[in-house]
């Protein structure tokens, strides 16, 4: 089930009112296939923890069971319970805060939009591809790094460096699914990959193939790159450099490649012209 189903799942849930109705809903979210940040962007939580004290039995039963299935699913990604809530008694307010933390996914009030904005987007990039474990813990650390660097949020050049860095953080740990596990994991710590080069935060795929490039540059600006590289670009323009029948001279090399041309009179042979492909050696008969 694609996202959108499960969104407009939640939209008619709010909108029921038969216990038929509901039910039927609630089966469908129960039987789909849901990410952290699913039900942290739909409110998922938030909408079914309504129902469970509904009047109908089996409405609040079905209500229960999904708010457990979800909070087993944000406990697996790391997602911490909140505080009591004031006034409850301590079983109560556990029970309340733990459902809207874990099957609503919130991220903690930073009390700045752009922080916040930050994390959801963290958590989002880290839950790619499922829920790993530790991708709210992570999610949360790696935004915490990132504010330790650039503080002051309302200087607008340490903003735009801050955006920056999310920016580029969330394309690779998105292209890149196992740095996005060891993130989540622990294996590389939030000051470890805030210190990334663009190198580092790349695919392994990717990184061979830039460090083929650099050698290859590195080989171009060589003064012997000619001569190295003879083979492959005479092949590239379609110059042949077989060997033959005729040695050079000077290096005794048999791959030397040749041409004839017109340069005497008709009647007259043409002449050959020879070049060895290893020491440049031209000669002519």
């Amino acid at each position: 089930m694609s996202a959108s189903s499960i969104k407009q799942l939640v939209v008619d849930l709010q909108k029921a009112s038969a216990p038929t109705t509901i039910n039927d809903i609630l089966k469908a979210l129960t039987a789909a296939k849901v990410t952290v940040a699913m039900l942290h962007e739909f409110k998922c939580g938030a909408v079914v923890s309504k129902l469970r004290k509904h009047e109908d039995a089996g409405v609040s039963a079905s209500a229960k069971a999904l708010i457990k299935k979800w909070k087993e699913l944000a406990a697996a990604a790391g997602v911490p319970s909140t505080p009591r809530a004031s006034g409850s008694s301590p079983r109560e307010g556990q029970a309340s805060s733990t459902a809207e933390t874990a099957a609503g996914f919130e991220v903690a009030d930073l009390g700045d939009a752009v922080r916040q904005s930050s994390r959801k987007k963290l958590l989002e990039v880290l839950s790619e591809g499922g829920a790993p474990a530790g991708a709210a813990r992570a999610a949360e650390a790696v935004e915490r790094e990132m504010h330790g660097r650039w503080a002051n949020l309302a200087d607008a050049n340490v903003k735009r460096d801050y955006v920056a860095k999310l920016r580029q953080l969330s394309f690779n740990l998105k292209k890149n699914p196992d740095l996005r596990a060891r993130v989540a994991g622990g294996g590389v710590t939030p000051a470890e990959l805030c210190s990334m080069s663009v190198d580092e935060l790349a695919t392994q795929e990717v990184q061979a193939e830039r460090k083929k490039m650099a050698e290859f540059q590195h080989d171009a600006r060589s003064l012997d790159w000619d001569k190295k590289n003879r083979d492959r670009v005479d092949a590239s323009i379609g110059i042949d450099n077989k060997k033959t029948m005729y040695p050079c001279g000077k290096c005794k090399s048999t791959k030397v490649s040749n041409y004839e041309k017109q340069t005497r009179s008709g009647d007259e042979p043409m002449t050959q012209f020879f070049e060895c492909a290893d020491c440049g050696n031209r000669w002519r008969f």
